[in-house]
């Protein structure tokens, strides 16, 4: 993955994108939509669960990036 990388790119700008289908336990999707409202409130963007779902996903994958980038071969 591409460092610097913007998980929500502006409307239009998503053409290279997959659609995906999830099936969240309760509580993860609660703690979503806890983070949505707080987005809202706040009047910060992104607060769609899709966009919270990109960000999410994509800090984890930098994360495993970050560390196979850190580890010794094998």
């Amino acid at each position: 993955m591409k460092k610097g990388w913007n998980p929500n790119p502006p409307y239009g700008e998503r053409g290279c994108y997959r659609k995906l289908t999830v099936t969240l336990p309760q509580d993860v999707y609660e703690r979503l939509i806890q983070e949505s409202a707080r987005r809202r409130i706040a009047g910060a963007p992104n607060q769609l669960l899709s966009a919270l779902l990109r960000e999410a996903l994509s800090l984890y994958l930098e994360r495993l990036d970050s560390e196979r980038a850190g580890a010794p071969e094998a």
